[in-house]
């Protein structure tokens, strides 16, 4: 995790002396909109910052569907174990009732 975050922390000083570097004016076009004379630095850094939502976005998506599905599998864990438990019970129980009847069928 650590490695993941000098990345993380090397990346964003990359883009940030990149945007310091290209500082001019520019005319941005989108669709229907048109920006005029907006700082190319500001353009990268909220390109770059759009980016990292997106990405936060979709691993917290992720995240709760794990979640959600480690809650499932735990609730089944805990039925099937409760399951083994009166299955064991109720072999121990007749494994004692067969023992007393031979020992009935003996005497």
């Amino acid at each position: 995790m650590q490695i993941f975050s000098l990345l993380a922390i090397f990346f964003a000083l990359l883009v940030a002396i990149f945007a310091v570097q290209n500082a001019g004016p520019v005319e941005i076009n989108f669709l229907s909109w048109q920006f005029s004379n907006i700082s190319l630095v500001l353009v990268i850094l909220g390109s770059a910052a759009f980016g990292a939502l997106v990405v936060f976005l979709l691993g917290a998506v992720r995240q709760v569907r794990q979640a959600r599905e480690i809650r499932e599998l735990k609730s089944q864990l805990k039925r099937l174990q409760e399951t083994i438990a009166h299955r064991e019970q109720a072999a121990a129980g007749a494994g004692a009732g067969a023992g007393r009847l031979e020992r009935e069928q003996e005497a």
